[in-house]
């Protein structure tokens, strides 16, 4: 997920240089932090996926949708301390719509280990970068069902 202002150039880079296919997700947050600075709420975060023609979307119905609406994720953010951290479900459903069990899913920007989560939750394999040591070990601390503070939980997703 990203700033608004990088959509028009991803989407014309990819246009022009693949020809790909794509739709913008967004997530609507009902309790964004009230920090607007003279602008409008930071309550929507983008996402685009590209495809090639052709290729389909997996999952079901309410797995294919473009547009969620929850609150923060206040739970896992108390779990994990990230302060950008997604709800697993909008995740999941992502990881459904593009891959199959087995498949390997690429993230970049690890965080807290989200992706890696709904990874392991929906069957697949998964490679994750992240350049902070402290996320690191708290994406490995959650894939291992160990909270930020140490804790180990059998309830964790």
């Amino acid at each position: 997920m990203f700033k608004k202002s990088n959509i028009s150039n991803i989407r014309f880079f990819f246009k022009l240089n693949k020809n790909l296919n794509f739709d913008i997700i967004t997530w609507h947050k009902t309790n964004p932090a009230p920090l607007a600075n003279m602008t409008y709420l930071n309550d929507t975060e983008y996402c685009i996926n590209f495809r090639e023609t052709g290729c389909t979307i997996k999952g079901d119905l309410d797995q294919k949708k473009k547009y969620y609406i929850t609150s923060l994720n206040k739970s896992d953010k108390d779990l994990f301390y990230h302060p950008t951290i997604k709800p697993i479900h909008i995740i999941k459903n992502l990881i459904i719509n593009g891959s199959k069990e087995n498949d390997i899913v690429l993230d970049c920007f690890m965080g807290s280990g989200t992706t890696a989560v709904a990874c392991q939750e929906t069957n697949r394999q998964f490679i994750g970068f992240e350049i902070s040591e402290k996320w690191c070990k708290v994406a490995n601390d959650r894939l291992n069902k160990v909270d930020a503070n140490g804790q180990q939980c059998m309830f964790l997703r």
